[in-house]
Order: structure tokens, then sequence, then C-alpha cells
């Protein structure tokens, strides 16, 4: 069948095949957009100014030795009470990565992926981790907690 008449003009046949190409293209093009823009905006890492790089809490939010899970600069954190004070641990494991858990019971940080173990202050007490989790700054004032970042 041809699509071009004696005079070498393009028939109708032609014209809508070439209109139904521009309008799927478009459309497709149109739907990656939808797409691709919410998860190229949730890959990208918050700017500096846009990140937290300190939280407030009120100081009778977390009871004795019960734990609160913090987001800091888009990490998560874990603040203990201790009676004596609080504690900021990194909630980041430094084995693989893994999110650690609060473990009342035990007041230690334990790490579900391979069975890493750190005491309230981070340290490793059993387990594949490399290093202690990272500490954070914790300042104490009347009614409320700040953690920073150290």
């Amino acid at each position: 069948m041809r699509n071009d008449d004696d005079r070498g003009a393009p028939t109708p046949v032609a014209d809508r095949r070439r209109a139904l190409q521009l309008l799927l293209s478009g459309s497709a093009v149109g739907v990656a957009a939808l797409v691709g823009w919410p998860v190229a905006r949730y890959v990208q890492p918050a700017p500096e100014d846009e990140a937290a790089s300190a939280v407030e809490l009120p100081d009778d939010e977390i009871g004795l030795w019960d734990a609160k899970l913090i987001a800091l600069r888009g990490r998560p954190v874990l603040v203990v009470n201790t009676g004596d004070g609080y504690e900021a641990i990194s909630a980041v494991c430094t084995h693989l990565g893994c999110i650690v858990k609060w473990k009342k019971g035990r007041r230690q940080f334990f790490c579900p992926c391979h069975g890493g173990r750190f005491d309230v202050e981070g340290r490793v007490l059993g387990g594949p981790a490399p290093r202690p989790l990272a500490r954070l700054e914790v300042e104490e004032l009347p009614g409320r907690i700040v953690v920073r970042l150290a």
C-alpha cells in the first residue's frame, strides 16, 4: 500500500500515522517527567541549609532508660535518657550501616543485621562492628534538650 498519491503528496493515512506517533511520543515524555521528577527529588540530598543541624526535644518526652529516634541532617539518631543525663548516638551501625535498636532491658544498642551490641555511649560490646557508634552533642536546657552534630 502506498501512502503517497501520484504527485508525491502524503495521503491522509500517512498524516494520521505521523500525528499518532507525535502524540504517543509526547505522552511518553510527559509520563517520564511526571515519574522522574519525584524520584530525582527523593534521591537528591537536602542542601546543608535545609537539613536540620539541631533538634530540640522536651526533656519529659523520653522516660528513664527509654530512647527516642530522631532525624538529624537526614540521618537516624537515638536519644537515651540515662537518668544522669542524655546520650545521643548515631543509629547507623558501623559494620554495614543497618539501623540499630535500643534494648531498654539490657541498656544496650543492638544491630538486628549481624548481632552487633553497643553500650549506652556507643562503645562496641560484641559483634562484627569495627568501631563505636558516633556520639552527638547534647545540650540540656531548662525543660528541653538540644541535640547537635558534634
